[in-house]
């Protein structure tokens, strides 16, 4: 397992290596669906849209990479919010011409969010994914747990936000516990907060 620290960054390539991974895994997200439904100019945007947070991340967060780069987990302290403003500093501007209707329809869709219902020690999975050809082979299992063993050893918390009833059980099953909920009416999005049980 590979792990860049804050303060280390991945290169270009890679980053857009894992924003292509994350366009497929996503595709079928609840937030992106509800924004962009022709599923192969959503996994355009999700790919677009991953790069800029990535690259919002990249040299700020732990980035747990698999060792095969079959996946990814990045975590980022809650009370790091990024906020859309955050992007432009980061312009893709292919990308902001395109598909500025899905990102704001993204944007509007995550706003019931506030990281703030986490505490001041806690650090969130944002994002997470695995290639879709290697899921369910405990690759984003392994990366999680890596990432709680060795912030844990900081003294840090864990969240997250999930939008699916699937996540949600796969977060339970890790000891995650809902903690506080959302909910965006325009799109029929379940926003759930969760935190690692003590």
């Amino acid at each position: 397992m590979r792990i860049i620290k804050p303060g280390e960054k991945l290169s270009e390539k890679e980053l857009r290596y894992f924003a292509n991974m994350a366009g497929k895994a996503y595709v079928n997200d609840p937030v992106h669906s509800y924004a962009t439904k022709n599923i192969k100019r959503r996994e355009k945007v999700v790919s677009h849209f991953m790069m800029q947070r990535l690259k919002a991340s990249n040299g700020t967060d732990y980035f747990y990479i698999d060792d095969e780069n079959r996946g990814i987990c990045v975590w980022r302290r809650a009370h790091n919010d990024y906020k859309a403003t955050d992007f432009f500093k980061l312009p893709d501007w292919f990308y902001l011409y395109w598909y500025w209707p899905n990102s704001l329809k993204t944007f509007m869709a995550y706003s019931p969010l506030d990281v703030k219902v986490f505490d001041e020690n806690c650090w969130i999975i944002s994002p997470v994914f695995v290639s879709p050809d290697c899921q369910g082979k405990g690759i984003a299992t392994a990366l999680i747990k890596k990432g709680m063993e060795d912030l844990s050893q900081m003294g840090y918390t864990f969240g997250l936000e999930a939008q699916s009833d699937s996540n949600v059980a796969y977060y339970k099953k890790l000891g995650f516990e809902i903690t506080g909920e959302a909910y965006y009416k325009r799109g029929d999005i379940h926003h759930y907060y969760m935190v690692l049980k003590p």
